[in-house]
């Protein structure tokens, strides 16, 4: 959903706290920890479920028995 909303899949791998590819070297000094983008990725997230949670079109299935 979040690459539906155009978050980069850089921030969604991290968002999602997946072990990054590439050198060793490259991950120790890489070390910035993208909060700001991730803030973003789930404020964009938590706008599209609020969303559709607060659609009117929500018909209640009927249990059957």
């Amino acid at each position: 959903m979040m690459q539906a909303l155009r978050v980069s899949p850089d921030v969604i791998d991290r968002c999602q706290n997946h072990v990054l590819s590439g050198s060793k070297v490259r991950r120790h000094y890489l070390h910035h920890d993208y909060a700001d983008e991730k803030r973003e990725a789930w404020r964009l997230l938590g706008k599209r479920i609020d969303t559709i949670l607060s659609a009117n079109n929500v018909v209640p299935l009927q249990r059957v028995v």
